[in-house]
């Protein structure tokens, strides 16, 4: 036998091993498949597709502390001196959106935890101080569930969003504010080019017949409808680019009698104009016309007497003057009517973006209730996300 015959011969047994080692070898199985979270860009910035739906999903919020003091924001110990006032709060928001043959179909919840600081009172009319508490508090903000312009579920009064709520201050309600905010509904919005028109049907917040007086006005903590009968609230609006104006009117449906002796009406009719102007690619201001009657539970700035009617006027503007800092101003007039002095509230601040996401916004206030004049400070420091 020769050496090419033993080669040849080595090489076919190698070949044969070989292949029956290869017959004998386990083929691994084919991994699954994974689905990795997609982007959806068609509802704005950070949405994205639930796996295994067409259903987009967004998750923010924010963190925020606010430290108050002064005569307007700072809490009184027992011993009836003044100290910081603190808010601490986490805000939870979830967005879901996706598109249907009947329109975009759209979920919002907003749930807050806070820990809070809050003056303690005790006594007839809060006239005897007993130190402050410190607590923690929990609220359900926003639970709506919208298809197309059709809203339901807990909001906040269209009388107050419609027309985008007052400046970019955080005591923006010093003097009573622009209207009532919490409330549950069922709304719907038409939007075509310019024009924007929307009808809700409001339900109110609580029924009590407790009162408070501030001077010769007064008001009733609640304003939730006392039947079957809904709150009405219409608006109109038109944007024409540098200069937007909205209109909105609401009917408090209430009209029972009640209170201390049942001599107290309530409900009534309150209505409102804004009109903002876009001066610059840096500055915008705007100015807000409001006009009711005292017992509407949607003038919350009224400050007259029962049965007479109320005007208030909301200004302000901002000016970003440099790429982190914002300067922002809001002021309020409120008519005393018959027997009140005026009200009027001035405040002032400076939004300043540290780094992306975090903001820092120290902001002083003065407000005459047309009794007492008080200057206040606060600093609130926040990380949305």
């Amino acid at each position: 036998m020769n050496i090419k015959a033993i080669l040849l011969g080595s090489a076919a047994a190698l070949v044969a091993f070989s292949g029956a080692r290869a017959a004998d070898a386990i083929v691994a199985a084919e991994p699954e498949a994974v689905e990795y979270v997609r982007v959806c860009d068609a509802f704005g910035t950070g949405y994205f597709y639930i796996p295994g739906t067409e259903t987009c999903l967004r998750i923010h919020g924010y963190t925020r502390v606010d430290i108050g003091g002064g005569d307007l924001f700072a809490a009184t110990a027992a011993d009836g001196d003044q100290t910081y006032n603190i808010r601490s709060r986490f805000s939870f928001r979830v967005s879901t959106a996706s598109e249907t043959e009947l329109g975009t179909l759209r979920t919002y919840m907003e749930t807050r935890w806070q820990y809070d600081t809050n003056d303690h009172f005790t006594g007839l009319g809060n006239a005897n101080v007993d130190g402050y508490t410190n607590a923690s508090e929990f609220s359900l903000n926003f639970a709506w569930i919208q298809l197309g312009g059709l809203r339901i579920g807990k909001d906040e009064s269209l009388f107050s969003t419609f027309t985008g709520y007052g400046g970019s201050v955080i005591q923006d309600t010093l003097s009573g504010g622009y209207g009532p905010f919490d409330t549950n509904l069922i709304s719907y919005t038409y939007t075509g080019g310019a024009f924007t028109a929307a009808i809700a049907l409001e339900q109110g917040v609580g029924s009590g017949d407790g009162y408070f007086v501030s001077g010769s006005a007064s008001r009733y903590y609640g304003w939730g409808i006392d039947d079957y009968m809904p709150h009405v609230v219409v608006g109109l609006g038109y944007n024409a680019g540098m200069f937007n104006v909205t209109a909105v009117g609401a009917y408090d449906t209430r009209d029972d009698i009640i209170g201390l002796g049942g001599f107290h009406a309530q409900g009534g009719w309150a209505g409102k104009i804004r009109a903002d102007v876009t001066l610059s690619d840096a500055a915008s201001v705007f100015a807000m016309l409001m006009y009711g009657e005292n017992e509407s539970g949607y003038t919350t700035w009224s400050n007259g007497v029962a049965g007479d009617e109320t005007l208030s006027v909301i200004a302000g503007g901002s000016v970003k003057f440099s790429e982190k800092a914002t300067f922002n101003v809001q002021g309020q007039w409120v008519d005393g009517g018959a027997g009140n002095d005026d009200a009027w509230s001035l405040v002032g601040n400076v939004a300043y973006n540290l780094v992306p996401g975090l903001t820092i916004t120290p902001e002083v206030a003065y407000a005459d209730d047309g009794v007492d004049g008080n200057f206040g400070a606060m600093l609130r420091v926040q990380r949305s996300f």
